[in-house]
Parts: structure tokens; sequence; C-alpha cells
């Protein structure tokens, strides 16, 4: 049960937007049946690399393969495989929890997809809408980025599954990504100010007491004892033990300590979901699927085929939030835009539905251009843009059709685009922010060469 002042903090923060929460392993849940993720993994994993008895963790899940002759990377591949099925669906908790319009910044201590998936169920019809950030063991650390200018965001604290070690799977894992934290942090400007600078609401740790403090001490930068203009908030304290009783209690006085902005709360992790969710939902209505929540931008609700005259935005998939930024920029300046989100239904050959929406239907091109399109040799937006390369060629050349825009720091010249494209200007968008002066132009020829009537 949350005490009347945490319950009043909590509100409060969620209120102004200024709440992120860091999810743990012990509130992933999948499933219509809400069942907690992580034993199931456990279980799944010990029974195909062959173990006898079923471990309590994933700890002891790598130390029991350890004794029987397992490496840690045979645990890896099994935990991945398992992971990487799409039928492991989230659970009703989760996508709760992913609907909350207060908050559109994530973290996570787990390492599984599941968290991630929900996110974009429920802000992006099943599209990938939400920024993915890792810090893992293995490559250089990158800063955040710009979290301003990001729609929906969740950051992996603790590595991203993966068939090889680099990931938090067991307590050694652990070890090293606090220390790693603790000693990257100072350089990565982005991170530590959003990680020291927000209140958070830490939830399903999952990790041993110590480790906690020891997590929240490299986060905060400074001694837990020094006051921090932010809040952290602790869901789910050490639970007594028959080895180490009162073990629950010496959490609480420890943090009750810490000059009162380091919060403690003796509750199941789950329940205080659920208990959070409601007080969120109490304030503002569940986001509807489609919506960004943080930049406010639906995913257009498309009828299936193209409208004559319509912008057809080509785009990689990774790229989604800055493309659904621009799309509604150039719907607020009056475009018809068409993307391909609600297009993809079942018995449809997309494909051919592409091809003609591109050759046939479209009276304007958007190229959106980033380092994803420019560092794949091999996709299928390439596919697009060759279309609109051989359309273009039955056009007069001083007729406006193809529109490449750069949504990152990507450099020219571009490599990718087609070279009859060469000699028109791009414009730089960052994250979709497309100029003012580029949506009226293409307002402007869309009315002139396609009149309302002629759509």
């Amino acid at each position: 049960m949350l005490t009347a002042n945490t319950q009043r903090k909590i509100e409060s923060y969620l209120r102004e937007r200024s709440l992120i929460p860091v999810i743990g392993p012990g509130v992933i849940t999948f499933g219509d049946d809400d069942e907690p993720l992580y034993p199931w993994l456990v279980k799944e994993a010990a029974q195909r690399l062959g173990l006898n008895l079923v471990p309590n963790d994933l700890h002891h899940l790598v130390c029991e393969a350890l004794r029987t002759g397992s490496k840690v990377k045979d645990v890896c591949y099994e935990v991945d495989e398992l992971l990487r099925d799409p039928a492991l669906k989230p659970g009703p908790t989760l996508k709760r929890l992913a609907s909350l319009a207060q908050c559109r910044q994530f973290f996570t201590l787990g390492f599984d997809p599941l968290f991630l998936r929900a996110l974009n169920e429920v802000r992006g019809n099943g599209w990938e809408v939400t920024r993915a950030w890792c810090f893992n063991l293995k490559d250089k650390a990158e800063d955040l980025p710009d979290l301003e200018k990001v729609g929906t965001f969740l950051g992996y604290l603790f590595g991203k599954v993966s068939s090889k070690p680099g990931f938090h799977l067991w307590d050694a894992d652990a070890v090293e990504f606090v220390l790693k934290l603790n000693m990257q942090i100072p350089s990565l400007s982005n991170l530590g100010g959003t990680l020291a600078n927000n209140n958070l609401l830490f939830m399903g740790t999952d990790c041993s007491d110590w480790l906690v403090r020891f997590l929240l001490r490299a986060i905060r930068q400074r001694p837990l004892n020094e006051e921090a203009e932010a809040d952290l908030f602790v869901a789910d304290p050490t639970p007594d033990g028959p080895d180490h009783p009162g073990t629950q209690k010496e959490a609480v006085f420890f943090y009750d300590s810490m000059r009162g902005d380091i919060s403690v709360m003796p509750v199941d992790p789950l329940d205080f979901v659920r208990q959070f969710c409601d007080l969120a939902l109490d304030q503002e209505p569940p986001l509807s699927a489609g919506v960004i929540k943080g930049t406010d931008v639906p995913i257009p609700q498309m009828e299936p085929g193209i409208p004559n005259g319509a912008v057809f935005i080509s785009y990689a998939h990774m790229d989604s939030p800055a493309a659904f930024q621009l799309v509604d920029r150039l719907h607020a300046a009056g475009c018809l835009v068409w993307l391909d989100t609600q297009r993809l239904t079942c018995g449809d050959h997309f494909e051919h539905e592409l091809e003609d929406a591109v050759m046939k239907h479209c009276g304007f091109f958007v190229s959106v251009i980033s380092k994803t399109t420019e560092g794949r040799a091999e996709a299928y937006f390439h596919k697009e843009r060759n279309w609109a390369a051989t359309r273009a060629l039955n056009m007069p050349e001083a007729r406006p059709f193809y529109f490449p825009i750069v949504i990152d720091e990507t450099p020219v010249p571009l490599r990718h685009e087609p070279r009859q494209f060469n000699r028109i200007d791009l414009e730089r968008a960052p994250e979709g922010v497309i100029s003012d002066e580029v949506c009226q132009r293409l307002f402007k020829l869309q009315r002139d060469l396609y009149p309302p009537s002629s759509s």
C-alpha cells in the first residue's frame, strides 16, 4: 500500500509528465492470463538444456547449467530462441502500462522484447513506432538520442537478449553492468542527465537489495545521502526470508534515511503496477491504438487504396516515428498523404498494391532518407524509390515529383538514392520536423495539379 505522501508525489509527477518508469523483469507478463515471463523462461530454458531440476531464477539456471557442463553462451542461445517466438505476446498488465498517456519515455532492466512489443502494439498498431536504445557489455556505449525529438522511447539499461553473452542473464552480468554504467555515465551526457534529473519509478527489478543500491548510486552519480533534485521510487524491496529475517524492514529503514528523495514501497511489483496504472488512468484516459504520445502524432487511418494525387511516403520501418511526424505536419498543412501502415491486410498482394500506388496513383513521392536507408544495400524501400525513378521518366523534367527528405545527420552526397534525382535539392527535417515552406509548397502543388474534385 502506498503512503499518502508517496501517492501524492506520483500523481503530481504524472500530471507534470516528469516521471519515467523503469520496468524490471518482475513485472513483465505475457499471454491473456498475464503470466510472469521470467519464471516461465527459466522453466523452458532448463528443459531445453536438459537440466533435471527447475532453478529458482536465471542466475541459478546459469549456475546449474555450468555445473552440468554447459556454457553461458548455451543458456543465451536457448533464451534467445524462446524469446524470438512472435507468438509470445505481451500480457494485459504490460499493455495497460504501455497505454499511459503521461509517459513517453521508459527504461527497462529486463532483456526481453515484450514491453517493446506492448508499446508498438498500443501506440503503433503493431508498427515499430518506439525508439529503442541499448546499453550492453560488448559494444561501445552510445549516448541517448535527444529525447525531446523522439516520440515513444525505451532504453535497455541491462542489455537486450542475444544468442551471445552481453546482456543481464545472471548476477555476474549485473555487477558488470552497474560497474560499466558507473564508469561511463559521466561521459554520456544525455543518458546521465536523463537518469539524474528525472523522477524515476523502479518496479520489479528482480535484483538483490544491495545491487539495487549500487545501481541507484551509479544513476545518481552522487552519494545516496546527498540531496538530489529528482525523486526515486522503488516498488519492490528485498523480501524477508528464512535465512535473512528482517531484510525488508532494514531496506525500508535504509532508504527512508536518504533525505526523503528515495521512497521504497513494500508492495508486490505486479500489484503495484496495477495500482500505478489506476492512478494514471484516473487522470487521463488510455491511449488509443495508433497514437504516439509525446509528439501527439496520430498514425494515419487510411482507406485501402491510394487516392489520386496523394503524397506517397517511402521510409524504413526503423524510421517510423520520424515518418509519422512528417505525415502529421503535411496533414496540418492540408496535404493529402498516404502511408502503407493501414494497407497491408490479409489476402492483399502488397507488392502489386505498392507498385500501383507509386507507378499510377500518387502525385508526389517523398523519400525519407536516414542512416538506415543509406546503410542498407538491399531493402524494400529501394524498390519503391526505383519505381518512382521509372515513373519520373514519363514526366516533364520541370514537373516536381520526387522530394528527398533527410531526417538525421546523413552526409551528402547520398549513395543509395536513384541517380536521376541527384540534382534535386534535399530538405533537412530532423526527426521528421519538416519546414513550413516545404509543406506549403507541396500543398499548393497538390491543389494545382490535383484539385479536390479529381481525387
